[in-house]
């Protein structure tokens, strides 16, 4: 009895390893079957430096924006893809493979682009450098996208209304101004981090949103930062405006106003800024 007890046993294990391996590799085929994005809004790859990060880029002239799209999988040369706001797009794949582990000077070159790209390896601290385009350097801010962060960059510009005689701020003068939000569109409170360019310099800000309020299928939150320019702080006073219904695809826009406390001859200058974005089917934006 024993014995035949033993033999139960054993089968039951047996059978128990075989459906295991049969869960395993059907898991396995259809995590196959998915394309990058869905294994990213999975979680496949939340503590890894696989999958896919975004970002915006400029010239440090501001002449030149475009979004940053870079995908990094285990069976091919990564790929990077930028996006202009005419909608010129120029995409190409990395030298080598990226590691598992922690990634040192991973480089990109095109005939227009050339890159390094480092990442820990949890998909940590992802930093762009040495960037040039067309031989002009330039200056880029990339985040990581999870499964429970989805990033949303922008391209944007800004002039000035009034800006007197500063010297970096001539009255029409378009200058970089761009945006991206890493919470999501759809999430009410998220947070912004902004990239614009004064006299050959890039500078950084920050926003939050809040204050979101829906009405005919629209959302518009109001979006309050703040950043730090060549000779004073810059104040950021906009709203992001999107379709509620379809916050992923459709229209999605940030514009407002910005006050240059500049140090220069204690000058301040009120600027405007516009950022493009997702604009609906036949560029529907309201």
């Amino acid at each position: 009895m024993k014995k035949l007890f033993t033999l139960m046993s054993l089968s039951l294990l047996l059978f128990s390893c075989s459906q295991d391996s049969e869960v395993s590799d059907m898991n396995v085929d259809e995590q196959n079957a998915m394309n990058l994005d869905e294994q990213v809004a999975a979680g496949m790859f939340d503590n890894s430096n696989l999958g896919i990060y975004e970002g915006v880029f400029t010239t440090l002239d501001g002449q030149n924006q475009a979004t940053i799209r870079i995908e990094m999988d285990s069976k091919n040369n990564p790929l990077v893809m930028f996006v202009f706001p005419e909608g010129d797009m120029k995409s190409f794949r990395s030298n080598s493979k990226a590691a598992k582990n922690q990634i040192n000077n991973l480089h990109f070159e095109s005939d227009s682009f050339e890159f390094d790209f480092d990442v820990n390896d949890d998909g940590s601290n992802p930093v762009v450098s040495n960037i040039t385009y067309m031989e002009k350097k330039g200056d880029v801010i990339i985040f990581k996208e999870t499964s429970k962060s989805a990033v949303s960059p922008r391209t944007g510009t800004y002039s000035c209304i009034d800006c007197g005689t500063h010297p970096d701020l001539g009255v029409g003068k378009t200058q970089t101004f761009n945006a991206v939000l890493r919470d999501g569109v759809g999430s009410p409170e998220s947070n912004w981090d902004f990239q614009f360019t004064l006299g050959s310099k890039v500078y950084l800000g920050t926003g939050a949103q809040s204050g979101c309020e829906t009405a005919f299928g629209l959302t518009t939150c109001d979006v309050i930062g703040e950043g730090q320019g060549g000779s004073g702080p810059f104040y950021i006073n906009g709203s992001h405006t999107y379709y509620s219904a379809d916050a992923v695809s459709s229209c999605s826009r940030i514009e407002g106003n910005i006050l240059y406390d500049s140090y220069f001859n204690n000058l301040d200058a009120e600027l405007s800024f516009k950022t493009n974005g997702p604009t609906g089917e036949g560029n529907n934006c309201p």
